[in-house]
């Protein structure tokens, strides 16, 4: 019993492993009329059912204690916000996709975390290794047409998306090239962020990701400050107005609160609308899943934009206290903050690449934040890169005091 259980639990790590490798992309199959689901999220399905199966099998249920209280409590709001869902299927598919970030995936990221030496590296590389896909796949998208900015998006489906997925990779390779001791890595990593500062076209998230380069640069001293400083200014004055797609304008505009005939951007409106409903339904929202299907009648007097508009420009903020009610929120806050401070934490007193990695992942929180308030970036495709580097901020913790335990 205790090898086929030990087997299973080798299956559920490595099928794990296989779907934060293969997340970052909004590529998805339809199983059924009304239903898709993308590879990573059957490969989610699959290695929780190896899991649970092993833990049956064991009458072990103790590591279902690793999971972290704000994943539960923001699992069990959204869960609750079904209640009052007019469209009630709308709701049940957001919580089974909440439940398979939020509670499947941290529970087969921290367990592989626990369970295997050396998987906190073996994470970081399944993190930034499909980074290099990606913006492979968004350069040749840059270069090759002269098309909307939108289709700069990389395995995403816009680049709004990319931008959120930027978002959360870039940090974190920066903290691996401040630390990471040989220079083909180093160089490696250098090239990877060149490519996303040149290729991510979604404003909000280059210069949240420029403003936390900036942060960890000064965590690590004036020198490192000062240079990283004026690589940051001279990519802003220098390089990106000649990049052939006027990168500084690009970036600008699509931040900007008026559009060029002066009319008000989309974006800034609904946040006003999507206050109107919180005010009402503070609570539990609208329910889970159909906050665009009760934001219409909150817009009042603000003038309200017809025609086509560009996707994923909601306040991810707005978004959960509007569908699920300002507890969930406060839930979703605590999840993120709780994961950053272990972090910053562990990086103030781990040494080699686990600073940098834990410094990164705490930037990575933080531009992810930062980001959310232009982009609803919890969509397929950034779900299990986000539950990734939440595991692996508080990992670090825990493999920084089992090393200074043994050094004791």
């Amino acid at each position: 019993m205790t090898l086929r259980t030990t087997g299973l639990e080798g299956l559920a790590a490595g099928v794990a492993l296989a779907a934060f490798l293969c997340a970052p992309t909004q590529w998805s199959m339809a199983l059924l009329p009304g239903l898709h689901v993308c590879p990573a999220d059957l490969l989610l399905a699959l290695a929780a059912a190896a899991w649970l199966t092993a833990a049956a099998a064991r009458r072990d249920w103790s590591r279902l204690r690793l999971l972290p209280w704000p994943h539960v409590l923001f699992f069990v709001l959204a869960l609750a916000s079904a209640a009052v869902a007019r469209d009630r299927a709308a709701a049940v598919r957001e919580i089974i996709q909440t439940g398979v970030y939020f509670v499947a995936g941290s529970v087969l990221a921290t367990d592989l975390l626990r369970r295997q030496t050396g998987a906190d590296r073996t994470l970081t590389i399944a993190l930034l290794a499909p980074a290099a896909l990606v913006l492979a796949l968004a350069g040749i998208q840059y270069f090759g047409s002269a098309g909307s900015p939108l289709a700069v998006r990389g395995t995403f489906g816009n680049r709004n998306v990319l931008g959120g997925y930027l978002a959360l990779l870039m940090p974190l390779a920066f903290g691996l090239l401040l630390t990471v001791p040989a220079w083909p890595l180093r160089v490696g990593l250098a090239l990877l962020m060149t490519a996303g500062l040149t290729f991510n076209l979604a404003g909000a998230s280059f210069y949240a990701i420029a403003g936390t380069i900036a942060i960890l640069a000064a965590l690590r001293g004036w020198r490192t400050f000062v240079c990283i400083g004026l690589v940051l200014v001279a990519w802003q004055a220098v390089v990106l107005p000649r990049l052939p797609r006027e990168n500084d304008l690009t970036l600008f505009r699509s931040v900007a609160l008026y559009a060029t005939d002066g009319q008000p951007e989309r974006r800034y409106p609904e946040w006003q609308a999507a206050a109107n409903l919180i005010l009402e339904r503070p609570w539990l929202g609208a329910g889970a899943g159909n906050y665009q299907r009760s934001i219409g009648p909150y817009y009042d007097t603000i003038p309200n934009a017809t025609g086509p508009s560009e996707p994923d420009i909601q306040n991810l903020y707005l978004v959960i206290a509007g569908s699920m009610g300002l507890p969930a929120l406060l839930a979703f806050a605590g999840l993120l903050g709780t994961a950053a401070a272990a972090a910053a934490k562990t990086a103030s007193a781990a040494i080699g690449w686990r600073r940098g990695a834990a410094a990164g992942a705490a930037g990575s929180l933080l531009a992810f934040a930062l980001t959310a308030v232009w982009h609803p970036l919890l969509v397929r495709g950034l779900g299990l890169p986000l539950v990734a580097i939440l595991a692996l901020a508080r990992g670090l913790q825990t493999t920084q005091a089992t090393r200074t335990h043994a050094s004791t």
